[in-house]
């Protein structure tokens, strides 16, 4: 983890409240995995006292891209920043995700998580691991890609409404493609939606398939100082007590297992 500063040089708008950043942030590049994310302090902006937290989505050289929708005033402010700003960054920060001992992984995101499994796929392609991507979204002026990039990264698309890609839930396709191909040596990723992950994670259990999900709760520190991230976990050996762990250190990935869906409620996001 290092802080660094660096300048803003690219923004893309891919619908009118998501949008691509790219930020020349060479030494933190350097360090990032996918799975982790950055803290970003928006300076100048009304409102807007603490750094937010954003997944990487993908390094080009010394660039890191973000992949960001507006939500409220800290993302409403960074949109707003004008190409050439330099920005304040600390990072890389988090548990990336691990496929160390993957033969075949499927990638699994909602709406804007989709951001972190970009930079995986992006990863996993580069160590010739076999990966299918299936990306969903309620509408397609929600869909966080271009038709374009998911063409050319081969995307499986969904959308709640069917306007575009498959319509359905992005967990039905998951489900097809498992039960027309072999199992051995799978591995699934996972960020998105609660009620999607979780739905994932059923799946996942259903076929006993091992299962990374990335967590995008709220953070304050980023450091593990302010506990306001703190999401509960089973400790794997029956205690139905479970115990506590913090998105923004202990994750944001976490072995599936591990986490205690039916308690994550309104908190969460």
């Amino acid at each position: 983890m290092i802080q660094e500063c660096g300048a803003l040089r690219r923004k893309e708008v891919i619908h009118p409240e998501i949008f691509d950043l790219w930020l020349e942030c060479p030494e933190v590049a350097h360090q990032s995995h996918a799975g982790q994310y950055l803290h970003l302090l928006i300076k100048g902006a009304t409102g807007v006292t603490l750094r937010r937290p954003l997944s990487i989505a993908g390094i080009e050289g010394g660039l890191i891209r973000l992949l960001v929708r507006i939500v409220g005033e800290g993302t409403s402010a960074l949109a707003a920043v004008p190409v050439g700003t330099i920005m304040d960054v600390i990072g890389p920060l988090g548990i990336p995700f691990d496929y160390s001992k993957v033969s075949q992984a499927l990638l699994v995101g909602g709406g804007i998580g989709g951001a972190p499994l970009l930079f995986l796929q992006d990863e996993l392609i580069g160590k010739s691991i076999p990966t299918d991507y299936f990306l969903g979204a309620k509408t397609q002026d929600e869909y966080p890609l271009d038709p374009e990039e998911v063409e050319r990264r081969s995307i499986f698309a969904a959308t709640d409404d069917g306007t575009f890609g498959s319509a359905g839930f992005v967990s039905l396709q998951v489900n097809q493609w498992l039960q027309h191909h072999d199992h051995a040596g799978v591995r699934v990723y996972s960020c998105g939606p609660l009620l999607m992950m979780r739905e994932v994670d059923r799946i996942c259990r259903l076929y006993d398939l091992p299962h990374q999900a990335s967590l995008e709760n709220r953070m304050g520190c980023g450091i593990g100082v302010c506990q306001g991230c703190a999401v509960r976990v089973n400790d794997g050996k029956g205690d139905p007590r479970g115990g506590y762990r913090l998105v923004c250190k202990d994750g944001p990935v976490f072995d599936a297992m591990e986490i205690e869906w039916a308690v994550l409620g309104e908190s969460y996001r």
